[in-house]
């Protein structure tokens, strides 16, 4: 009997550190990756309280999400973009888009920066 004990507590045991390893793998694997874009310029728009941020990425990538950090005197912009889906893989081609960011304030004339280099955005 003891001869048959240790190897199923083997196997139990190889099991349970496969799935302990397999869990995060596949929560990575079934997420679709995120990533940040910098922005390369940006527009102003009649609206005083809106802008648009021009950013370089691929056609296919999806607008995740847009969002301006406002401060005194300046303004942050934060632009990340996502695949189409998880398994997409597509080629170095790239395009400027364009996204609109809504403010709380009218710009006037606070420095708007980027949120990923932190270097200033140059007005187009």
């Amino acid at each position: 009997m003891k001869r048959w004990r240790r190897p199923r507590a083997g196997a139990l045991v190889l099991l349970a550190v496969l799935a302990i390893g397999a869990v995060p793998v596949a929560r990575d694997l079934l997420r679709p990756s995120i990533e940040k874009v910098s922005v390369d310029a940006y527009d102003r728009t009649e609206d005083p309280h809106v802008i648009v941020a021009l950013v370089e990425t691929h056609p296919e990538f999806v607008l995740h999400r847009a969002t301006a950090q406002e401060k005194a005197g300046r303004i942050v912009l934060h632009v990340s973009m996502r695949p189409p889906s998880r398994r997409w893989s597509g080629g170095d081609l790239a395009e400027t888009r364009s996204v609109r960011i809504r403010l709380d304030r009218p710009l006037a004339g606070r420095e708007v920066r980027d949120g990923l280099l932190g270097t200033p955005v140059p007005e187009r």
